[in-house]
């Protein structure tokens, strides 16, 4: 997803190239004959002293659909801007929104800020590498595949909103229970969380209006609900997102996401895929956490006769495959495919398939092809 650069009345900021075609092309500013470079300002941490190790996923995924916090970091992607051009790029908010907005980025270390002095003074800002880089590169894959695109190319900021009421369902369990099957608000509510009747139902109308579920017969309060398709895509964007973290916000051995969250994600997401070469198939998944010495968190699905997957609450008997592994390695298979860290006992060939056939769903672009997308999600050099 590419955007063209507006141009303002004000003398342009000299820049210099860096990159590669594999890398892309990567803009920073270039010292100013005459200017003082003050340096760029970075932190991770917002001034009510709560730091980016402690945003949660369902933190992250508030984060960006907060004001124009994913507009300003796909605008970014192209490379550095000026504040005036920053706020001319982003379509539907005011500039003092994006001001707002870009320095709460600036404070989680996601955007770097560059302050040149001079008359009149200039401040440029861009994308911190490698956090703010890779947050966009999961945000445009995200986009590219789930999001309606504005005729201009920009990325619409209504769209980004349901994902804090998604969050809250997140957060307290409901999007796992919705994964097995319908349920009524009555049923959500009985939950282990803190969330009110009214208060699920009012989420509820939110993220129906927002694509994200939908009703599935009743009436009143015995109306049910279940997640759409884009809900379960989501699953995708959840997994970036948990990945993120363990690269960049969570110490060493955390995993970004916790065994239970990781199960959660791939009993939503599976339902995606349909395997009608291995109709009447069972599987077994488990997902052990990688740092303390809990129990594996256990997914059971099963291959209906025409192919689809259905994800199970309960233990099912004569399982053709079971595998098993950490949380990385489920969350890596999620966002590249199959991964090496899972170990497979029986039929391979059925779990294979269904990661395969998960990754391609879950990163589909508009056309029909999944290979930009994944690209964007696709492990780095680093192999964390």
């Amino acid at each position: 997803m590419t955007f063209s650069a507006r141009l303002s009345s004000h003398p342009e900021v000299a820049l210099e190239v860096t990159g590669s075609a594999e890398t892309g092309v990567y803009c920073r500013p270039a010292p100013l004959a005459g200017k003082a470079d003050t340096g760029r300002r970075r932190a991770g941490h917002l001034k009510n002293g709560r730091s980016v190790t402690e945003l949660t996923a369902a933190d992250m995924l508030r984060l960006l659909s907060a004001g124009a916090s994913a507009a300003i970091l796909v605008a970014l992607g192209d490379g550095p801007l000026r504040t005036k051009e920053l706020t001319e790029r982003i379509a539907g908010y005011a500039p003092r929104t994006v001001y707002r907005y870009s320095f709460k980025l600036v404070e989680l270390g996601l955007v770097d800020r560059e302050e040149e002095q001079g008359v009149p003074s200039k401040v440029v800002h861009s994308l911190s590498d490698p956090e703010g880089r890779e947050l966009y590169d999961l945000v445009v894959a995200y986009a590219s595949t789930s999001v309606q695109p504005l005729p201009n190319g920009e990325i619409a900021p209504p769209d980004w909103g349901p994902l804090a009421v998604f969050a809250d369902f997140w957060e307290a369990g409901i999007v796992d229970a919705l994964a097995h099957e319908p349920r009524s608000l009555t049923e959500l509510a009985r939950g282990e969380h803190e969330l009110s009747f009214h208060q699920i139902g009012r989420r509820a109308a939110l993220l129906s209006g927002g694509g994200f579920i939908e009703e599935a017969g009743g009436t009143g309060k015995r109306r049910r609900y279940t997640l759409t398709a884009k809900a379960r895509r989501a699953m995708g964007l959840i997994a970036g997102v948990g990945r993120w973290r363990r690269r960049h916000a969570v110490g060493t051995g955390d995993t970004g996401l916790s065994a239970g969250e990781a199960a959660w994600l791939l009993r939503a997401a599976l339902p995606l895929v349909a395997l009608p070469e291995h109709g009447g198939k069972r599987l077994e998944l488990r997902i052990a956490p990688e740092i303390s010495r809990g129990e594996a968190e256990p997914v059971w699905v099963a291959v209906h006769g025409d192919g689809a997957v259905v994800s199970y609450p309960d233990p099912l008997e004569g399982v053709d495959c079971a595998a098993h592994g950490g949380v990385a390695a489920w969350i890596d298979s999620v966002l590249d495919g199959p991964r090496n860290g899972l170990k497979m006992e029986g039929d391979d060939q059925l779990i294979l398939d269904c990661l395969r056939q998960l990754h391609a769903t879950l990163w589909r672009d508009g056309n029909g092809s999944a290979a930009g997308a994944a690209k964007a999600v696709a492990v780095r050099s680093n192999g964390a």
